[in-house]
């Protein structure tokens, strides 16, 4: 996933320990589609572009 999301200029602002919670959480089915969803929209920056730069 996190590689589909910085090919389309994005990434997850969360630490490597959350992130690693969240996805137990869905494996597991305490956390549904939704609720990831919703953790997921709220955690995504876009990446800065540096060929804006030049």
């Amino acid at each position: 996933m996190e590689v589909l999301l910085v090919l389309n200029g994005f990434e997850i602002n969360a630490t490597v320990d959350e992130q690693e919670q969240v996805i137990l959480q869905v494996a597991s089915g305490e956390l549904g589609r939704d609720e990831f969803t919703q953790w997921l929209r709220s955690h995504i920056v876009t990446l800065v572009d540096f060929t804006d730069f030049v």
